[in-house]
């Protein structure tokens, strides 16, 4: 009795093989791009500062792409746990950007277009934790909403981005008779 194999159980049979080279990450990595960039990058001055301090978080918009940006919406809001803190305290101080960007001290920002492939904006804001804030977790922490169209048709983007955090810590104070 001669056994025939039907070219739906070949394919199969190249898919499954296919879907394990994929999860066990065996095929071919791929050479660092652009694309490995993020769209929205952050950096904060202070990982911890105390109560009456300023923080400053800088946030650096990269055209990821490979044609200009020709719209960015973007928005930018406390996380839930820095929101949903009634101890936690902080006011928005200033922004500052680089020409092109237009910001408003903790909200998004808007930015001129296009903006050429591999381009950045840099927005610069700063907030102080309130004299009355209190201390530990959780941290002051927020995130950015970034929607951005291409120019020659290409897929828009979009994506979630995170701030470093700012843990609040209680200053010290030595005890009485110390040495300082």
């Amino acid at each position: 009795m001669r056994r025939t194999t039907s070219i739906f159980s070949r394919a199969g049979l190249a898919a499954l093989l296919a879907l394990v080279v994929s999860v066990l990450g065996l095929g071919a990595a791929s050479p660092a791009s652009a694309a490995d960039t993020p769209a929205l990058a952050f950096t904060v001055d202070k990982t911890q500062a105390t109560p009456g301090s300023d923080v400053t978080l800088t946030m650096t918009f990269t055209n990821t792409g490979t044609a200009d940006v020709r719209f960015v919406w973007q928005s930018f809001q406390p996380t839930w746990e820095t929101s949903s803190t009634s101890g936690l305290k902080y006011t928005w101080k200033t922004c500052t950007a680089d020409p092109g960007v237009t910001c408003k001290a903790g909200a998004g920002a808007t930015y001129s277009v296009p903006i050429a492939p591999g381009a950045t904006r840099k927005v610069t804001m700063t907030y102080t934790i309130g004299a009355d804030s209190s201390c530990g977790y959780p941290d002051v922490a927020f995130y950015s909403y970034i929607y951005t169209e291409f120019a020659g048709g290409l897929p828009a983007k979009e994506g979630t981005f995170f701030t470093p955090a700012t843990r609040v810590i209680c200053p010290t104070t030595p005890p009485a008779g110390a040495q300082a």
